[in-house]
């Protein structure tokens, strides 16, 4: 994922529209699952940042937003205060008690979790104060840190 979004942003995609080196900031949104190279990827990450330039010449932020062991540990926190690891299986299982048909790339799970983000976002700081990337088999995620961000932006229609 992480070799992606330098590619991406490097080389810009035409049939997306995207240009070469246009943005301001590039996130690379990944889970932990058992993917032998996440580590290298959390490390290429932390080494881009504020170092790749845009079209601008003004220093990119590269983030990695990582969770362990998958996104679907956001999702939980809207629900439940998860303090111990726990296996993404199970985390499927007890997200599925509260959103029962659950599958990854559904689209209305903001809208049936965002009641609940101010609680999911307390928890996963809680979480990201105790815990980071590379603690694994803990419990992290930083997803709260970009979902903040998103839900501040002013998006103008045509933009």
């Amino acid at each position: 994922m992480v070799h992606y979004a330098l590619e991406l942003f490097e080389k810009g995609d035409r049939k997306k529209r995207i240009q070469p080196r246009a943005f301001e900031r590039v996130y690379a949104v990944f889970d932990r699952d058992d993917h032998p190279t996440f580590h290298d990827a959390l490390t290429l990450a932390n080494l881009r940042d504020a170092k790749l330039r845009n079209d601008l010449h003004q220093p990119v932020i590269f983030k990695a937003v990582a969770s362990v062991p998958s996104f679907e540990l956001w999702l939980l926190l809207h629900f439940e205060d998860v303090q111990s690891s726990l296996h993404r299986d199970e985390v499927m299982e007890r997200l599925r008690t509260y959103i029962p048909k659950y599958k990854k790339g559904r689209g209305d799970i903001f809208a049936l979790t965002r009641e609940k983000l101010s609680i999911a976002t307390s928890r996963a700081e809680k979480l990201a104060s105790k815990f980071g990337p590379f603690d694994e088999p803990q419990p992290y995620t930083a997803v709260a840190s970009l979902v903040k961000l998103l839900t501040t932006l002013n998006w103008l229609p045509g933009q």
